[in-house]
């Protein structure tokens, strides 16, 4: 690589996010897999830094390196030096050796601007496929000291700016730091990244932190036909199903010769689709969403379904059960019940099936 080439990176903070030690995220979008000196980087990291729900910054697990700007006003200095020494200027000389001074009093401001922090992750709400999922952290300073222009993000996650007062608060002060989720089941962040360039962003202070959290991503709800109920089997607690009778027994998609006193028309009216009111004998009253049901579907695909008919079902307070291959829960309603069964469609493993 030429020295033209390794310039061009260094003027556009590239060349260090390669190296490991400098932002890893030079463009607009985080990269989402780290090149090879980068996890050589965090290899060493990890032996550093070990697995925590709970770190405080020290000399330990602190980084400083010169921003691209330092670079830049350290190359000023050496040739202000360089032109003082030539023609014997004194005072050339005393501002180059005036603006050394600084890059070295930049260096301990900076890392004090991070050193004796306390980061504690507290969780995050469960959240569906495709949304910000935001994990809350506990941040408190040391011995009433105020930290300022600090930014944390985690390795594919959404960057972060915020200030620490020089309060002495024992409940600390609570950040929430966002990420986009891709898939369901459990999503884990991964490394957290704490940074700072002040006072004169001459001087990068960072560090990587191994942060236990993880939060749970429920399928994506995603509208399908709903099949028409089945005779209820040996699972069924109240015997068959007879179509026609008089208990509620689920919705069904409108279909042009339904009678007109069955269509859910507060349904309808939330503009959420035509639907109607199938009926049942008492004999049957549950409704269950099943793993079957939805067989024409991609496994995935099923997932999204049964995520949207409960969904649907608990809006409409209809006692509903779900059914997966090893997996069963009893009709009922509520945030229990719901949290229970989404909870069971992000962990279903379709692999093992269960």
């Amino acid at each position: 690589m030429s020295w033209r080439i390794i310039t061009q990176h260094i003027l556009h903070g590239q060349w260090l996010s390669r190296l490991g030690i400098g932002p890893a995220y030079a463009s607009a979008e985080p990269q989402r897999e780290p090149n090879v000196w980068q996890k050589r980087f965090f290899k060493w990291i990890d032996k550093r830094s070990p697995l925590a729900t709970e770190v405080t910054l020290t000399r330990h697990n602190l980084y400083t390196f010169p921003t691209t700007m330092g670079f830049m006003f350290l190359g000023l200095a050496l040739l202000l030096w360089m032109l003082g020494t030539n023609y014997q200027n004194n005072l050339i000389l005393a501002l180059s050796y005036l603006l050394i001074s600084l890059l070295v009093v930049a260096i301990l401001h900076t890392y004090a601007n991070l050193a004796g922090l306390n980061l504690k992750v507290l969780g995050a709400k469960p959240v569906f496929v495709g949304e910000q999922v935001y994990f809350s952290l506990v941040i408190k300073g040391g011995r009433g000291k105020g930290y300022n222009n600090l930014n944390i993000r985690w390795w594919q996650g959404n960057n972060t700016s915020f200030d620490v007062a020089a309060v002495d608060d024992p409940n600390g002060q609570i950040i929430e730091i966002g990420m986009l989720t891709e898939a369901r089941g459990y999503c884990v962040p991964g490394k957290l990244l704490v940074e700072s360039t002040f006072p004169l962003g001459l001087i990068r202070c960072w560090t990587w932190l191994n942060i236990d959290a993880r939060a749970l991503v429920f399928p994506n709800p995603v509208k399908a036909a709903m099949p028409p109920p089945a005779l209820a089997d040996e699972h069924c607690e109240h015997g068959i199903a007879l179509v026609g009778g008089d208990d509620f027994h689920g919705l069904k998609e409108y279909r042009a010769g339904d009678p007109i006193k069955h269509i859910a028309w507060k349904h309808f009216a939330r503009d959420q689709g035509l639907y109607s009111k199938e009926y049942a004998s008492s004999a049957a009253a549950d409704t269950w969403l099943e793993w079957q049901s939805f067989f024409h579907l991609e496994p995935e695909q099923r997932l999204n379904a049964l995520c949207y008919w409960a969904l649907e079902f608990e809006r409409l307070g209809v006692p509903y059960g779900l059914r997966l291959p090893g997996k069963q829960i009893p009709p009922a309603l509520g945030d229990s019940h719901s949290l229970s069964v989404l909870s069971s469609l992000a962990r279903f493993d379709v692999g093992l099936g269960q």
